[in-house]
């Protein structure tokens, strides 16, 4: 049974983002662009990142986490490095 973790904006795409190998259950190193792009009253505890190194935000609380992906004030999906599109 998946659990409704919060309700968030709905993008025009949405993406499913899953949690890297080398972070289980949590994002670690949470890059200043990601935390800054975080919808007001949104935890940092519901990015998510995957294997490219881009960030979104958990919507449920699955074997593998997915949500809408984490967007810049420029519309473009958040990404460590060279990931960025």
């Amino acid at each position: 049974m998946k659990t409704l973790l919060m309700i968030a904006l709905v993008t025009a795409a949405p993406a499913t983002c899953s949690l890297s190998d080398d972070a289980p259950g949590t994002v670690r190193n949470v890059s200043p662009a990601a935390l800054a792009a975080l919808p007001r009253g949104i935890d940092p505890g519901f990015l998510i990142k995957d294997e490219n190194g881009c960030y979104g935000i958990a919507l449920e609380a699955t074997e593998t986490p997915s949500g809408p992906p984490l967007l810049n004030a420029a519309g473009q999906q958040v990404c460590d490095g060279d990931a960025a599109a």
